[in-house]
């Protein structure tokens, strides 16, 4: 694969991980409530979620896309309403890390891996972005296999960095503004929910 073609994707995908969105809202939410831990096995789940997309799209298994269309909607309203409850978990215990409790490993991972795959237009977007940066000149399944790893190593990283800097934020800072921040992440999850939700 020519270098400047792998380095547009490498910018691409780094653009597209920094972008605000559902990911990045409960990468930053469970971070703020469940400290770097949380933040971390978050990002694993959501990592483990993309791999999963990017194995299909690489298998040429994107026609599954296809051929579901009819549960889109659902699928993507499933994801949205567990946004949904879960921003509204953060909003009803704002300050109250404590008496919610740590939450189990389980469930972190899971809040990662479901808003990876809860939004089927990701298969989609994945299918299409990841053609255009492969030199038809020369085999696609070792240039597909750099791409995925790429994406998805470019994803652990900016995800990783994201749950530490949201999880030392909250170690700064007074009980008082530590509500405020409870609230603004249980908001961004809200507003990702809506995001998912709104129609196509």
């Amino acid at each position: 694969m020519p270098l400047d073609l792998f380095l547009a994707f490498l910018a691409a995908s780094t653009l597209l991980f920094v972008k605000p969105g559902p990911a990045m809202s409960v990468i930053v939410a469970n971070s703020i409530g469940q400290g770097m831990r949380g933040g971390l096995v978050t990002v694993a789940g959501n990592v483990f979620g993309f791999v999963l997309l990017i194995s299909l799209v690489a298998l040429g298994l994107a026609w599954i896309a296809d051929t579901m269309k009819t549960w889109f909607d659902w699928i993507r309203l499933g994801g949205a309403a567990f946004l949904l409850y879960l921003g509204a978990t953060r909003l009803w215990f704002a300050g109250k890390a404590g008496l919610s409790g740590p939450q189990p490993t389980g469930c972190l991972f899971r809040d990662g891996f479901l808003v990876a795959v809860a939004n089927p237009e990701v298969i989609l977007f994945l299918a299409a972005f990841l053609p255009p940066f492969v030199d038809p000149n020369r085999p696609a399944a070792p240039q597909l296999s750099i791409l995925g790893v790429t994406f998805i190593a470019v994803s652990a990283i900016i995800g990783a960095i994201l749950a530490v800097t949201a999880a030392q934020a909250r170690s700064f800072l007074s009980d008082e503004r530590l509500v405020w921040l409870d609230r603004i992440s249980g908001g961004l999850l809200v507003i990702a929910a809506l995001w998912l939700a709104w129609p196509r």
